[in-house]
């Protein structure tokens, strides 16, 4: 066992939601539904991204539901895996210093900033950890 003085997340890091892919959001809704879920908002389809996705909201984390759009792979290796749950997001107060806190941790960026539909054009970045975590950064402007 490593004795490794823990990591915490700088304090303008706020839990936002657990991001879920499926291939189905109308049979995954069905299910969260049976667990106390309710959906949050409108269905958003964000072409650059490649994902059409809705938030949920019940008894635990909001749960963003995301599916391939026609003709996207975007999903596909998590799906391909069985992987559901694939990451964990996060407002932040500045994208630049939380990305270079990331960099400071070893962490990759996968997604540079680009602005996200559902999050009405705010930026957000994707990062990876050695680990394989892969965290969505929101910017909370």
């Amino acid at each position: 066992m490593l004795n490794r003085k823990p990591i915490s997340l700088p304090a303008n890091f706020e839990f936002h939601h657990l991001g879920y892919a499926t291939a189905s959001i109308s049979i995954e809704s069905e299910l969260l539904s049976f667990l106390g879920y309710c959906q949050e908002g409108e269905t958003f389809i964000d072409t650059i991204q490649g994902v059409k996705g809705c938030f949920y909201n019940g008894s635990g984390p909001r749960i963003e539901l995301l599916e391939n759009l026609p003709n996207s792979h975007t999903l596909t290796p998590w799906l391909k895996n069985g992987i559901k749950f694939y990451h964990v997001a996060y407002t932040v107060s500045n994208m630049n210093e939380s990305l270079n806190w990331a960099k400071n941790q070893r962490a990759r960026i996968i997604v540079d900033p680009v602005s996200a539909v559902a999050f009405s054009g705010r930026l957000i970045s994707f990062i990876i950890f050695r680990n394989g975590l892969l965290i969505e950064l929101i910017e909370n402007n």
